[in-house]
């Protein structure tokens, strides 16, 4: 259960199936990775990604979610966080995101705790980075993605890709590792994280996908700014 949230869910990959249109020449409406957006770094917002995702029950996990239902669970501060899937196929989800919000959508990434089993587990904060970097790098390897936001691509997707600082969180009862509820005191994540800047009012598109030796993921998301 662990690898299969490690690969799927804890660890998607953002984009859209088919090439790119010719929108993508144009610029992603995101942050660029150096910035700062609504006062914290792009680690940190990878790191919030992570423990907004792993504290909320299975029952009422977004990554469940098949029509976006689920949207908007947990979900608090100046960036909505986007769910990712714990299946291979097409998934198509609906949501209503207020005005003026960020949206954090997450790119391949790998997180390893001091409360996980091995592969997962690091002691130390170099422990814990060199298990982050190495799950990202093996459990990755081979695999393809982009981010598509209303058709335009976000390019070099590879400038978006940096280790958190050390974080915590804590599992619940039926978390989503399947583990024994407790305290993650020490965690570090390393992958990809693109925040999208606050669209205008309306319709809005981000597609997600994914090519791995896995599998072919798509999750299209079909965003009302209200």
């Amino acid at each position: 259960m662990r690898r299969l949230l490690v690969v799927l869910a804890a660890a998607i990959l953002v984009g859209a199936s088919g090439a790119p249109s010719a929108a993508s020449a144009k610029k992603a409406n995101v942050f660029p990775p150096t910035a700062h957006p609504f006062g914290a770094s792009y680690g940190e917002w990878q790191a919030r990604w992570f423990q907004w995702l792993i504290e909320i029950p299975a029952p009422t996990n977004p990554q469940f979610d098949e029509t976006g239902a689920l949207c908007g669970v947990g979900q608090s501060g100046p960036v909505w966080f986007l769910a990712p899937v714990v299946r291979t196929g097409t998934t198509t989800r609906a949501c209503t995101i207020p005005k003026g919000t960020g949206i954090g959508v997450l790119g391949i990434g790998n997180e390893c705790s001091n409360i996980e089993p091995p592969p997962f587990f690091g002691a130390t904060e170099a422990e814990l980075r060199e298990c982050a970097a190495f799950g990202y790098e093996t459990f990755f390897e081979g695999a393809t993605a982009s981010i598509i936001v209303d058709g335009i691509a976000v390019s070099d997707l590879d400038r978006y890709r940096m280790q958190t600082p050390l974080f915590s969180y804590t599992l619940p009862v039926d978390n989503v590792y399947g583990l024994p509820p407790g305290e993650a005191t020490k965690a570090i994540s390393d992958g990809q994280i693109a925040i999208v800047r606050p669209l205008s009012p309306g319709a809005h598109t981000i597609v997600t996908h994914i090519d791995a030796p896995f599998g072919t993921i798509d999750v299209v998301y079909h965003i009302t700014i209200a």
